[in-house]
């Protein structure tokens, strides 16, 4: 009986720490008295310490592999009268192990944060430093409701910033004091899963 090749990849992985499934394929052997195949594995190159007889099929799953650890595996063909052929080529595979999703980050977060500035930089008054200015948004997180939300100018938040508006689905407006000098301004959120959010603007101004 010819000598087989395993071939390996990640099929399904859980939440990290836990159980990982792979899937082992081989090559048919053709020489017309091969009745079955046993795949080995284990986590020592040359001690399988795992054997599955897996009939005639040409692929096996195997469950509850642990992320992290490296395992070795090699398949051998049998004949009716149970006789088993030289083993295949031994092959490594080290299990991934998977990060779950932070959910801070979206659009895969549970609870982040979107933020959409909209329309423009409004001043009133004389537009000058100590006016007042606003910028309008949208923001949403689904699944854990805002709770702070502030104009920061230069990296810092203005601390007299005032969000009008409750709906946040909806446009809202964020009103703010105009600073002394050059600013960028950003918007930045919290919700009560503790995710924040900060989202550029876009707006700036030259300063007096």
């Amino acid at each position: 009986m010819r000598r087989l090749l395993v071939a390996l990849w990640l099929a399904l992985s859980a939440a990290p720490l836990h159980a990982v499934t792979v899937t082992a394929l081989w090559d048919s052997n053709q020489d017309g008295i091969t009745t079955g195949y046993r795949l080995f594995y284990g986590e020592m190159s040359g001690q399988a310490l795992v054997s599955v007889d897996v009939g005639l099929t040409t692929s096996v799953t195997v469950p509850n592999l642990v992320p992290g650890v490296q395992y070795f595996f090699m398949i051998r063909a049998c004949n009716a009268a149970g006789t088993r052929g030289p083993a295949s080529l031994e092959v490594a595979y080290t299990v991934p192990i998977i990060q779950p999703p932070d959910p801070c980050v979206p659009p895969l977060g549970a609870t982040s944060i979107s933020i959409f500035p909209t329309g423009k930089l409004n001043k009133t008054g004389s537009g000058g430093p100590g006016s007042k200015a606003y910028i309008t948004f949208q923001a949403a997180s689904p699944n854990s409701p805002v709770t702070f939300l502030a104009i920061r100018a230069n990296g810092a938040d203005v601390l007299d910033s005032v969000t009008e508006g409750s709906n946040l689905h909806a446009i809202g407006s964020l009103w703010f004091t105009l600073p002394t000098g050059p600013a960028t301004f950003a918007i930045v959120a919290r919700n009560a899963a503790n995710c924040s959010r900060v989202q550029s603007t876009g707006f700036s101004i030259a300063g007096p």
